[in-house]
């Protein structure tokens, strides 16, 4: 384990194997120990660096400081502090919001980009009914993101039950402390796609309901070099879902951005 200073806390992160580097950020449902699957298959090959978000798991703030600019630094830091100039940035779902503010904002210290069931505040003027149900929920509950997953996914409840048990290392998380997340002036707009010049990926599981296939692929002509990949049998985390096409996926494109 390491920790990356920032001047109001320290940002928990991990880091296994060497070579180019990719850094894995978590959804609302995770924390670093989520991409175990990731980590397992690519440290072979790649430095592989997972970290947990400022209030989940083992890197506690303020929530007033629970901002995709924060997000952002915080990345930047852990880079910083392993000395990496350039990384492979891969978010899932609230992760993707830190991936692409960063691609943003810091576009020489990104790779490529993969976007895995994430608009990554992207405009998004109909937010599915799933989507309102789950940022309007109270506490810690979980129910709400086990009810993301593929109808192949919730019958396998060893798999529903690590989820969970994952899910509740966020001692300090709750839906609320979202609320400052991404202000009006954080929305990234349709036009400033066009300013991400790394190649991107869009990860979609099939069934999900919080962002459906057909509102990340409308996100893919506005960027300069995008493609879309959809995955069966999983709905909000194709990562943990099916993790063996997941990586497949994220595999090749790695290998064509390093052409």
């Amino acid at each position: 384990m390491s920790i990356a200073t920032r001047s109001d806390t320290g940002i928990y992160y991990e880091s296994k194997g060497s070579g180019k580097a990719i850094v894995f950020a978590h959804g609302a449902g995770g924390n670093a120990a989520i991409w175990f699957n990731q980590v397992a298959h690519f440290s072979t090959d790649y430095q592989c660096v997972a970290f947990d978000h400022r209030c989940f798991a083992r890197t506690p703030s303020d929530p007033k400081f629970v901002t995709v600019h924060n997000f952002r630094d915080d990345l930047l830091a852990i880079l910083d502090d392993l000395g990496i100039q350039q990384a492979h940035l891969v978010g899932q779902s609230m992760g993707g919001f830190t991936a692409l503010r960063t691609a943003l904002d810091s576009p020489d210290r990104v790779a490529s980009l993969t976007m895995s069931c994430t608009p990554g505040g992207i405009v998004n003027p109909n937010p599915s009914p799933a989507m309102r149900a789950l940022t309007s929920a109270d506490g810690r509950d979980t129910q709400g993101v086990k009810a993301t997953m593929s109808k192949a996914t919730q019958a396998k409840p060893e798999l529903m039950q690590l989820y969970e048990s994952i899910n509740n290392f966020n001692t300090e998380f709750s839906w609320d402390k979202l609320g400052t997340l991404l202000g009006r002036q954080d929305v990234v707009q349709l036009e400033q796609l066009g300013e991400i010049k790394c190649p991107t990926l869009f990860i979609s599981g099939e069934e999900d309901p919080l962002f459906p296939p057909e509102l990340l692929s409308s996100y893919v002509p506005h960027f300069p070099n995008a493609k879309i990949e959809v995955v069966k049998d999983a709905g909000h985390s194709p990562y943990f879902e099916q993790p063996q096409i997941f990586n497949h996926l994220l595999r090749q494109h790695i290998v064509q951005a390093s052409r």
